[in-house]
Formats: C-alpha cells, structure tokens, sequence
C-alpha cells in the first residue's frame, strides 16, 4: 500500500513539473514590426483613397464587433438569466407568506388580548361583587 501511495505521488509530482511545450512565437521581430508600420504608414499618406478605406474596414469591423457583443448578450440573459427571476419570485413567495403568517399572528394575539381584557373585567367585577358582599 505504502508502495503504492509512492507512485501515486511520484507520478503526480512528475506530471505537476513537465515543461510546457515550447509554441513558436509568431510575431514579428520588432525590427520588421516597425519596418511593416513605417511602410503601411507611407502607403496610407501617399493615397488617401487608401487611407479611407482602411479607416472605415476597421470601422466597420468594430461595428460588427460591437453587434456581436450586444446579440451574444441578448442571448446570454434569454438563456442564462431564467434563474434570476426564478429567485426574485421565490423571494417574493417567501415575503409574501412571512407577512401572511404575522398578519394571523396579530388576529390571534388580537383576540387573545380581547380576551384578556374582558377575564379582567370580570375579575375587577367580581372583585367588585366580593367587596360589596364584605361591606354587608
């Protein structure tokens, strides 16, 4: 078993520091980068039909990512949200009974008052009643 346990956290061990495989690195040298830019950046000055379109192609691509974030988030709340409403009238449910239950509570301690009320006016009444038949 103790041998067992071993390999166990051996091989998770030896899992937990493997080297992430290398991915080559896809971007430009920074020395090409700026040699793209510079060239992309005269060819725009040079011809500003150029220029425009691509101003208004990024325009455009913004645009539609913008639609996109608005539509995946009309489908998120349609899909995922059904949960939320549930809880809200859930809560409702419960508040809506708790003011149920103390509105039977206070007809019950109503009455129970009443009637306390009115075993003490008995009680003054008989005590009344006793001390007149003293006095006799």
């Amino acid at each position: 078993m103790k041998k067992l346990v071993l390999i166990f956290f051996l091989a998770l061990a030896s899992t937990a520091f493997a080297d992430e495989p290398q991915v080559p690195d896809e971007r430009m040298p920074p020395a090409e980068a700026a040699d793209a830019r510079k060239a992309c950046t005269d060819a725009m000055n040079k011809d500003p039909d150029f220029a425009r379109s691509i101003v208004s192609t990024v325009d455009k691509q913004i645009d539609q990512r913008s639609i996109d974030a608005h539509e995946f988030a009309a489908r998120k709340i349609q899909r995922d949200d059904k949960h939320v409403i549930y809880a809200y009238a859930a809560m409702w449910l419960v508040a809506a009974l708790f003011v149920a239950f103390l509105w039977m509570r206070l007809v019950s301690l109503k009455s129970e008052i009443a009637q306390l009320r009115k075993d003490l006016d008995d009680s003054a009444k008989d005590d009344d009643k006793d001390k007149k038949d003293k006095d006799k």
